[in-house]
């Protein structure tokens, strides 16, 4: 193709138009989005996952300290959820950990 003596206007409505090939047709065919997909709320950006179980993040939280089996992980477990009712189990832990009791 000779590009030189193309008239530059032409070439710009063209390329804008989406005249110049197949590119722009499946690309839109190829990211639409499917009609099953629930619409997001306003100002979410996108389509929010269910919020997850904070007890089961947890508990999965204080089984890794478990695995773990380490000052690092019990001090941080405990240092997170010092209320939580692992926490006591999480402080017991520890303390045999350590060697004794930390009181």
């Amino acid at each position: 193709m000779f590009v030189h003596s193309a008239n530059p206007v032409l070439m710009i409505l063209v390329a804008v138009s989406g005249c110049a090939g197949n590119a722009a047709s499946s690309a839109s065919t190829d990211d639409a989005v499917p009609a099953t997909m629930p619409h997001a709320p306003p100002g979410t950006g996108g389509v929010m996952p269910p919020p997850g179980d904070a007890e089961k993040a947890i508990r999965d939280q204080y089984v890794e300290a478990v695995k773990q089996n380490t000052v690092a992980a019990y001090q941080l477990f405990i240092s997170r959820y010092p209320d939580h009712p692992l926490a006591s189990d999480a402080e017991k832990r520890l303390d045999s950990v350590l060697g004794s009791p930390r009181r």
